[in-house]
């Protein structure tokens, strides 16, 4: 068996199309895809890997529903992270949005600038960069 490449970063929500709006107007994720139990988003045109959306009621009715516990409000251990120019100026245009970071950008002992936000249900998201010299 060989994987030949990752389709998309699925998460499992409680509220699909609530997740799905904030990816759309506060990342500018292209949506693909939209029902009541799934959406598919796309990062741009280059035809990457997208972020799925699987709400936990019907992700319950595909696998024991003792593993995926719908009711249960998880602590989060998992994150993306993600790269970009300026995770500074990502941050200010975010928060002009709406996001909700958890702290201003910080500075790694490595010199790599980072700051952290959560999607509506709690979904962690990494912007980071490292800076020129």
């Amino acid at each position: 068996m060989e994987i030949d490449h990752v389709n998309a970063y699925a998460l499992t929500v409680r509220d699909v199309k609530r997740c799905a709006e904030f990816y759309r107007d506060k990342l500018g994720l292209k949506v693909a895809e939209l029902s009541d139990n799934f959406a598919y988003l796309k990062f741009g045109d280059k035809g990457g890997p997208g972020v799925a959306l699987v709400s936990a009621l019907g992700l319950s009715r595909e696998i024991p529903k003792e593993r995926v516990r719908p009711e249960e409000h998880l602590v989060q251990r998992n994150y993306f992270a993600v790269f970009l120019d300026d995770a500074d100026r990502a941050y200010e245009e975010l928060r002009q949005k709406g996001v909700r970071f958890l702290q201003p950008p910080a500075t790694r002992p490595d010199g790599q600038r980072f700051a952290f936000f959560e999607d509506p249900e709690g979904n962690l998201w990494e912007v980071s960069h490292f800076p020129k010299k």
